[in-house]
């Protein structure tokens, strides 16, 4: 059997399947598509309380379209120290900027819960190459694994 990769979705993912800009047409369909993999169990995701408490704070009445989304998605655990460690690593090394330090804490719990892709549209400081290396070597010198971080398009599976 083949193995399915864990894959960790964060925030940014969630509200792209409502996001009306016409220039994101096409991640909003990468995303649909993704929600609807997630749907027929083709992919195995979860992701962590943080977004929980992210989509909980979303005003009305996109808040009401986004915790449904959640349905199905499994909600991962650790220890609350261990991110808040790792997360601050990232912020103290400059790996993700301090304004966005909620992803930093995304960025740990799928490290921390040994995720092995942390899905993501924030492509400045996140979902790019620059970011991706600069994660994998705080997570190597904290004794982490290396963590692949992709856009939906990257981590869709199509079937024949």
């Amino acid at each position: 059997m083949k193995h399915r990769p864990l894959l960790y979705l964060e925030t940014s993912i969630f509200g792209f399947c409502f996001d009306q800009e016409p220039r994101n047409a096409l991640r909003r369909e990468a995303v649909a598509a993704l929600f609807e993999q997630i749907h027929l169990g083709t992919l195995d995701v979860a992701t962590s309380p943080v977004t929980f408490e992210e989509l909980d704070h979303t005003p009305e009445p996109l808040k009401s379209k986004l915790l449904p989304l959640l349905d199905g998605i499994r909600r991962l655990s650790a220890d609350k120290d261990e991110v808040e460690h790792l997360a601050l690593a990232y912020l103290n090394e400059r790996v993700i900027p301090e304004r966005y330090a909620e992803d930093a804490e995304h960025v740990a719990y799928a490290t921390v819960c040994k995720a092995d892709v942390l899905v993501s549209l924030n492509l400045r400081h996140l979902a790019n190459e620059w970011a991706e290396r600069r994660v994998c070597a705080v997570n190597l010198r904290e004794g982490y694994q290396a963590l692949s971080i992709r856009t939906p398009e990257e981590v869709l599976e199509y079937e024949d």
